[in-house]
């Protein structure tokens, strides 16, 4: 079912420019975390191909994070032999004060640990705030999945916490 031309995957076109104001940072962020050259050119990418569908998309947002990882991923992979740091994905600026930095550079290194199927689940889940089911679409696999893999980092996380706990908020 094709969608009409006043409609957009999230309804209205003001519904439209909300959700890309809001996931636009977030989809080029999440680009980052792959090392991808051009971002901001991944996550225009995604929402022209979400426009463009024939069919409704039932889960835009998913859809969007499925795409951008799929991008990123493509666009990555005459470069995966290098190292890519932590760092250099994180998005600057985000850090506070000095305890935020301390405690931005303790789950750096604590995320580093864990696997990359780990790493992430729990990443789309805390800090893009995603749905289990939303996960589960982006990453092609079971909500079951998603959440063994959620509770397994959060675990992992936990085992690795110091006597302080400066990472109760994420487990």
């Amino acid at each position: 079912m094709s969608q009409s031309p006043m409609e957009t995957p999230f309804g209205t076109q003001e519904a439209f420019h909300a959700a890309f104001a809001e996931l636009y940072p977030r989809l080029v962020s999440y680009s980052r975390r792959y090392g991808a050259t051009f971002p901001e050119d991944i996550a225009q990418e995604a929402f022209v191909i979400l426009m463009q569908r024939e069919e409704r998309v039932e889960h835009p947002t998913a859809f969007l994070y499925g795409t951008v990882r799929t991008l990123s991923l493509t666009e990555r992979r005459p470069m995966k032999n290098q190292n890519l740091s932590l760092e250099s994905v994180t998005e600057p600026g985000l850090a506070g004060g000095a305890d935020d930095q301390v405690l931005n550079q303790e789950v750096r290194e604590r995320m580093r640990a864990l696997s990359p199927t780990f790493r992430e689940a729990l990443w789309l889940f805390v800090v893009e705030g995603l749905s289990i089911r939303e996960i589960a679409d982006i990453l092609g696999i079971p909500e079951a999945t998603v959440k063994t893999r959620i509770h397994r980092a959060k675990a992992q996380l936990k085992d690795q916490l110091n006597p302080s706990g400066g990472l109760h908020a994420l487990v």
